[in-house]
């Protein structure tokens, strides 16, 4: 009965890891790109793609084994046998927040779609698992490789693309972007509207960074104090990462339509930047307002990036001194505020 009792305890302990990390999903619901969703939804057929791009991306993180909770050498201290922890180690399965979706899909789909979730989940553990596994084998993780330009603004353009690349925004963009690219490599006819809505779309998927670039760094956020560098210097380096990294992933669809889209959602997103720095989990979908932030932001970058290229040099013009404007005034904001 002692022996059960643990196992119970445990197995309530993997339970509440699961359910956090199944509440930390919610961050979506302040992601720009749930508005576009929302608005095709109205045509149920046109959201299924991209319904379906934002679960891959959303499983990958869900895709954890609950065990990895508890350390190995915290383990090798409890008063369990190994037939023990043999209960709590196929009870963890069936906790895991894949197994939780897919039990959801059986009831309401069918048992083909539950099957085909659960082996999906499957197999981003393994690729995880791998990636986990090369780090621990070469050392360093990625992110630490990533180069800095010269000076304390490239210092805090690498910070910034670290924790932007530790969300799962830049990987929706991503696949936005390398679906639209493929399609084009296979030859089939694309409009060149088209290109240009996917390239938007990118931007759209990274633009709730731009309502975040503090929120993004946490408790972090306070080392920027100790620099001797003014707040629009600050602001500005965060913006170009934002903007290096959304070039990026534009490049092979509509350059010139993307970054003016990027230039927009940043215009917009730094006052919620500055006045309201909310911490973001990582892993997971940054969060922003959608009301009225992220709907001014998404209304900004879609007009701004569909008529650049036919208003040219007046408007490309307007919006970087717009852009420039908002920089100094922030910066000059987020100094007084700290």
């Amino acid at each position: 009965m002692v022996g059960l009792a643990r196992v119970v305890s445990l197995l309530r302990v993997l339970a509440l890891l699961s359910w956090r990390d199944v509440r930390s999903v919610g961050s979506i619901a302040g992601q720009n790109f749930l508005l576009f969703i929302w608005f095709v939804a109205l045509q149920p057929q046109s959201a299924e793609f991209f319904v379906f791009l934002l679960a891959i991306v959303l499983l990958f993180p869900l895709a954890s084994d609950p065990m990895e909770k508890i350390p190995m050498e915290r383990r090798g201290t409890w008063p369990i046998g190994n037939k023990e922890w043999g209960v709590v180690r196929v009870g963890s399965v069936l906790l895991s927040p894949i197994s939780w979706l897919a039990i959801v899909v059986l009831l309401r789909a069918g048992w083909r779609l539950a099957v085909l979730v659960f082996g999906t989940g499957v197999v981003f553990y393994l690729l995880k698992a791998l990636v986990q596994w090369g780090g621990e084998r070469w050392g360093e993780t990625w992110s630490y490789e990533i180069p800095a330009p010269p000076g304390t603004m490239g210092a805090i353009m690498r910070l910034q693309w670290r924790e932007m690349l530790r969300t799962l925004d830049p990987y929706l963009a991503f696949v936005l972007m390398a679906v639209t690219a493929i399609y084009r490599i296979s030859g089939q006819p694309l409009d060149p509207a088209a290109v240009r809505i996917m390239s938007l779309l990118v931007v759209l998927a990274l633009s709730t960074e731009a309502q975040v670039l503090f929120g993004i760094d946490g408790k972090g956020a306070e080392r920027y104090k100790l620099m001797p560098i003014r707040g629009w210097q600050i602001l500005l380096a965060k913006d170009l990462a934002f903007l290096c990294l959304v070039g990026l992933l534009v490049w092979p669809l509509d350059f010139v339509s993307g970054l003016f889209a990027g230039v927009a959602a940043l215009t917009v997103g730094h006052h919620n930047s500055t006045f309201k720095p909310m911490p973001q989990v990582r892993w997971r979908f940054t969060s922003g307002a959608l009301f009225f932030q992220g709907v001014l932001q998404t209304i900004a970058l879609f007009a701004v990036g569909s008529v650049v290229r036919t208003e040219g040099l007046p408007l490309a013009s307007l919006c970087l001194v717009a852009w420039g404007a908002s920089v100094v005034f922030y910066g000059w904001q987020w100094e007084r505020r700290t």
